[in-house]
């Protein structure tokens, strides 16, 4: 999905995917630096998953995915190899409301509070 992150006046386009098993919203570290953000600087998390263990920052950003546009807490991966964007549950799902059509292969997003 198209997502444009936004720290201040400054921006970041990229592309991340929509991840309902993800805990939270985590982005590319060049991202953080991309926004002027100082990437160490944010809350540091440990993440465990099935079969890894990552560290990531977390920044308080705006995140605007097709025109939704949310305040939230999300985590930058401190390991610059780990080249993944993911929309997860905190920060981005818990903020709209989705459907999703398999058999039409389609997707219906709103933000939470739309009528």
């Amino acid at each position: 999905m198209p997502v444009v992150l936004r720290s201040g006046e400054i921006m970041a386009h990229l592309l991340a995917s929509l991840d309902t098993g993800a805990s939270h919203c985590l982005f590319e570290g060049a991202y953080a630096a991309e926004l002027g953000l100082d990437l160490t600087s944010g809350i540091s998390t440990r993440f465990l998953t099935a079969n890894s263990t990552f560290d990531a920052y977390g920044h308080e950003i705006v995140v605007d995915v097709l025109g939704i546009v949310t305040h939230s807490l999300v985590y930058f991966f401190a390991d610059p190899a780990i080249r993944r964007n993911v929309l997860g549950r905190r920060g981005w799902l818990d903020r709209i409301r989705l459907g999703l059509v398999d058999h039409d292969q389609a997707i219906y997003l709103a933000a939470y509070d739309a009528e």
